[in-house]
């Protein structure tokens, strides 16, 4: 068993994290559950959409949500719905991030939600010339 992962993006950024993520991997992240965030158009993403993909995600161990940004719409979301889910939410996704969770999945669901986090600050660095 491992720690059920989502991701609740904007629109399509998490699929296509999940893809390039899958490309550079060289195997198939099918076990993650994506909710791409709409708040305009045909389908509004609703707190109810969040919540069965943390259920699904959920296989006795919790669920780490990873979103893309503190704040915005879809971690506000997400935040409504870790207590009732057995879920700690992680903002600031990145491929890293990702590549990473992805990767430690077996641990228990803190260390992996800390791993997450040192993952995606690691990743981020300043080159200059």
């Amino acid at each position: 068993m491992s720690v059920g992962i989502v991701i609740v993006t904007h629109g399509s950024t998490g699929a296509s994290l999940i893809q390039m993520a899958e490309f550079i991997l060289g195997e198939s992240m099918a076990e993650i559950r994506f909710v791409p965030f709409r708040q305009s158009g045909d389908k509004l993403t609703t707190a109810e959409d969040v919540a069965q993909a943390m259920t699904a995600a959920n296989s006795g161990q919790g669920v780490l949500v990873l979103t893309d940004l503190i704040g915005a719409s879809p971690s506000n979301l997400v935040a409504r719905q870790l207590e009732a889910n057995d879920a700690v939410m992680v903002t600031g996704l990145n491929l890293a991030m990702l590549m990473s969770v992805w990767n430690y999945r077996g641990q228990p669901l803190g260390s992996l939600a800390r791993k997450a986090v040192d993952s995606g600050r690691r990743s981020v660095k300043i080159f200059q010339q």
